[in-house]
């Protein structure tokens, strides 16, 4: 019963944040051009899609079993496979993301925001994470064998990022940081092998916290190597350039203009 009333309380609090942030951008930035970055609009944008992923992670099932369980047991802490698996998944987050995206990104000169970047970051990857696991909670629901429980919540978990990295996160979130090369070697670099490495130790050993926590420390890295203004940055902002997609939507296409890439 106390388990019930906090998920029901979670999703409430989660739904009524969500609601104001929805009234803010309606009243303060419906109708903003494309092509017009705000740090606000950005961030408001952002909230109510975090607030939609923590939705899921919670009427899912998922948010109940992250508190359920442990970190990690005993017999894992003893396992040398256990404890190989996950320091292969650390460095290699660490590598892809802390140093090689970190140095295909643009920042067109943008000031940093440790602080705000660290928070947005952490909310990030805890509500993508979430989001995520929640595609493997499901399908595991259904006692599917491993191999299948990992190739049907990759083909989901996949299909899924393609369309909200590529249709919303990169051109109404994000502010312009990648190129057209950039955004092919980070994506076959970084973020399939990190799903495709991350899915492989959860499904073998079922450690929910930890997963967030692959995708937290990915995306740290993400907000704060992009240089994310916080919402009370002054200024003018390279918006994401577009191009049409399926159905002749926009999606990000990368900077093609002149190019400035700087060790950030």
């Amino acid at each position: 019963m106390a388990s019930f009333i906090f998920i029901f309380s979670y999703i409430i609090c989660v739904a009524i944040f969500g609601f104001i942030m929805i009234v803010v951008y309606i009243t303060k930035y419906k109708g903003l051009p494309i092509d017009i970055w705000k740090p606000g609009a950005a961030w408001t944008r952002a909230l109510i899609y975090f607030s939609f992923c923590n939705i899921i992670i919670a009427v899912s099932g998922t948010l109940e079993q992250i508190f359920s369980q442990r970190l990690f047991t005993t017999e894992q802490i003893i396992n040398p496979y256990w404890i190989t698996y996950c320091a292969f998944c650390f460095i290699y987050i660490f590598i892809a993301y802390w140093i090689l995206w970190s140095r295909m990104t643009l920042t067109f000169d943008r000031k940093y925001y440790l602080g705000s970047e660290i928070v947005f970051g952490v909310i990030w990857g805890f509500s993508t994470g979430g989001l995520l696991l929640s595609f493997y909670h499901l399908w595991s629901l259904t006692n599917i064998p491993g191999w299948a429980l990992y190739l049907l919540s990759f083909v989901s978990i996949g299909t899924w990022q393609y369309f909200i990295q590529d249709y919303f996160w990169d051109i109404y979130i994000s502010p312009e940081h990648d190129t057209p090369r950039s955004i092919i070697i980070k994506t076959m670099v970084c973020h399939i092998p990190n799903v495709a490495i991350s899915l492989g130790f959860l499904t073998i050993w079922n450690n929910y916290i930890i997963f967030i926590s692959f995708f937290i420390f990915a995306l740290v890295a993400s907000t704060i190597f992009q240089k994310f203004p916080a919402p009370w940055a002054k200024g003018e902002f390279h918006a994401p350039m577009v191009k049409p997609g399926i159905g002749g939507l926009p999606h990000g296409s990368g900077y093609l203009g002149e190019k400035k890439i700087e060790n950030t």
